[in-house]
């Protein structure tokens, strides 16, 4: 079963939860589950990263929403002022707007912090969207609204049993393309943007990733290569950043295992 069976079961219920949950997770573990959801089912996972939302949509809401959020929680100006991304007062004012009733509360909040470590920084951004999405459920507040997909995304359109096929997005662009083999993914198979850039390409046995693959950023830079044992990372990693250093990491059933 893949990792986004259970989820689509569940079609717009299931969407909203894995959103919520990728919201909160890590980055770095939010972009390999982005990554793995991308090759297992392209044009699902379009709709998944157009409901993501990251701490800048919370600034894009009106000074009212954002007054709402505050009054949520008496601590949520103390979040609110870990959350900027602020290092001074100078730098403080450009959100003057964001919430001006309550702006000289926050600006004494941010004078009482050090320097705001990163994970404490993203932690409270990540309880602030989490609030957000909360007070959407309950109507409190109007931000946010869910990009819902038709229902035919949640159902596996019917497939190639046997011989080439091809994975499309709605506009008929090729998302992947490879061999099946009695209605499963086997050998080599490209997956690409929806620009027609080579996403990654890489090895399938059985309907699962097992083999080499290697990926790569829209622009087409190298960003990650090495194996998978049964659609998990195994063994020696290179990652690629976006400057194009890289780092090495050995993994071990899908999880880094030691630092070679």
């Amino acid at each position: 079963m893949g990792m986004l069976d259970r989820i689509k079961k569940r079609q717009w219920d299931g969407l909203k939860d894995f959103v919520e949950s990728l919201e909160s997770s890590a980055a770095h573990h939010r972009q390999m589950i982005l990554m793995n959801g991308i090759l297992e089912d392209p044009l699902f996972m379009r709709w998944v990263t157009k409901n993501l939302k990251g701490f800048g949509d919370f600034l894009e809401l009106s000074s009212d929403q954002v007054d709402d959020v505050i009054r949520s929680n008496e601590s949520m100006i103390s979040v609110l002022a870990k959350a900027l991304p602020v290092a001074n007062q100078d730098e403080l004012q450009q959100y003057a707007q964001l919430c001006p009733r309550v702006f000289s509360k926050l600006r004494d909040e941010v004078s009482y912090l050090k320097d705001v470590p990163t994970n404490e920084r993203d932690a409270a951004q990540k309880f602030l969207l989490k609030t957000v999405r909360k007070m959407q459920k309950e109507e409190r507040i109007p931000g946010f609204r869910w990009q819902l997909p038709p229902q035919d995304v949640f159902y596996d359109k019917p497939a190639v049993k046997d011989g080439k096929a091809q994975i499309t997005f709605e506009d008929g662009t090729v998302a992947a393309e490879g061999e099946m083999f009695k209605g499963k993914r086997i050998g080599k198979w490209q997956h690409y943007y929806d620009n027609g850039r080579l996403l990654g390409e890489g090895v399938y046995q059985d309907g699962i990733k097992n083999g080499p693959w290697i990926l790569f950023y829209g622009n087409g830079a190298r960003r990650a290569e090495g194996k998978y044992l049964n659609d998990v990372r195994h063994g020696l990693w290179r990652d690629w950043d976006r400057e194009g250093s890289v780092s090495e990491v050995e993994w071990k059933e899908g999880k880094k295992h030691s630092e070679p």
